[in-house]
């Protein structure tokens, strides 16, 4: 399973390193992908992972992987720019695939036949990503997947954009196919911000920066109190914000998003045929630029975004979760029933207590007991 490799110890351990130590995230980094801002440490663990995901993928044997971490250790701990530690990774890989075919140190004599064994395993057995829920997992594993047959509430949003026109205005809620991509980087953005539509609806861009994204970091909290903020200071009416707020929150719940894990579907390049590179011939034989930059001008090849809507067999499905989540969001110690912030039932029956309100009961139970204790020392 491709997604073994996030769960080795070695691997955990240098995700670790990158999360607490600003010498390994605090590096030169563009401002964005595909127009969209990185927050945080998003970068730095996106670029990991697609590291990662491109060792299983050409190497797959966990035999060289504690040497592998220790290469990228190295490259991230000397190199202060993010476009350099990308260049190197591949000249990493390229070695690694090396003793993978039994060549050990003897790159330049086996040129051709390393960039072969890459363009096989990488391209013409590899695979395009889609983002999605992990909600959904379960439901294609066992139907296939059909772009067309997503459960979700886009129905009531699309009343919600019809009524409120500034909303939503860059969401159509009837195209009927879905992206996928051939960069495992974007792929990653999109998996920690999925669905997009609903997590920029929540959580606008302001100007004021901030760490991270609440959603990113699964903050029910965070998250609707930006939209509650931003709602207001378009002038709405009470009543409005209620409204929509209930169908957000809906949504939230639908995606178990307080406890979903940023997810990729995986589908093998040649259901799309998109498994050949124009030129590859010349790249391979290639005998004047360093090896390292062919295999990145292999691996690298960007079909861009391609938009699907036919059905897809669950035999060429499989699915990779990055543990982003894992190194972002604070692990709750006890399950909190899920409560829109603003909505205070009055139905002794429902028996649902919004989790701020608890908390502040908590807080007067314990002053009362403290003045008690005070009052007969």
């Amino acid at each position: 399973m491709l997604s073994s490799i996030f769960e080795q110890q070695v691997v955990v351990e240098f995700l670790n390193k990158i999360a607490h130590n600003p010498r390994y995230y605090d590096k030169k980094k563009k401002d964005s992908i595909n127009y969209e801002k990185f927050s945080g440490l998003e970068q730095p663990f996106f670029l990991v992972f697609d590291s990662l995901l491109k060792y299983q993928i050409l190497i797959g044997d966990l035999e060289y992987l504690n040497d592998f971490i220790h290469h990228l250790d190295l490259l991230w701990y000397k190199i202060d720019n993010f476009h350099d530690i990308n260049e190197g990774t591949y000249k990493i890989l390229v070695k690694f695939c090396a003793r993978k075919l039994g060549f050990q140190n003897k790159v330049e004599e086996h040129r051709k036949e390393i960039l072969e064994y890459i363009y096989q395993k990488y391209i013409v057995d590899g695979y395009l990503y889609h983002s999605i829920s992990d909600t959904y997992i379960s439901s294609i594993q066992e139907k296939g997947f059909s772009p067309q047959n997503y459960e979700n509430y886009y129905s009531q949003f699309e009343q919600l954009q019809k009524q409120y026109p500034a909303f939503f205005s860059d969401m159509d809620f009837h195209h009927d196919y879905v992206s996928f991509t051939d960069d495992f980087v974007m792929a990653c953005y999109y998996a920690t911000y999925s669905p997009i539509y609903f997590s920029n609806f929540l959580c606008p861009q302001t100007v004021k920066k901030v760490e991270l994204n609440s959603y990113a970091k699964r903050d029910y909290i965070g998250c609707f109190k930006q939209l509650r903020q931003s709602l207001k200071a378009k002038e709405m009416k009470e009543e409005d914000i209620r409204k929509i707020e209930d169908l957000c929150n809906l949504e939230w719940k639908y995606l178990r998003q307080n406890e979903s894990r940023p997810t990729i579907m995986l589908v093998k390049r040649s259901v799309f045929s998109k498994n050949k590179i124009r030129g590859i011939e010349e790249i391979i034989e290639n005998k004047k630029e360093d090896i390292g930059d062919l295999a990145s001008h292999i691996m690298d090849y960007k079909f861009s975004s391609l938009s699907w809507k036919d059905f897809i067999s669950p035999n060429d499905i499989t699915f990779v979760t990055i543990p982003y989540a894992n190194f972002v969001v604070e692990q709750e110690v006890e399950s909190v029933e899920v409560v829109l912030p603003t909505v205070h039932s009055d139905n002794e029956e429902d028996g649902k207590v919004s989790f701020l309100l608890l908390l502040g009961s908590v807080l007067i139970l314990l002053g009362v007991i403290v003045s008690i204790i005070m009052l007969y020392q």
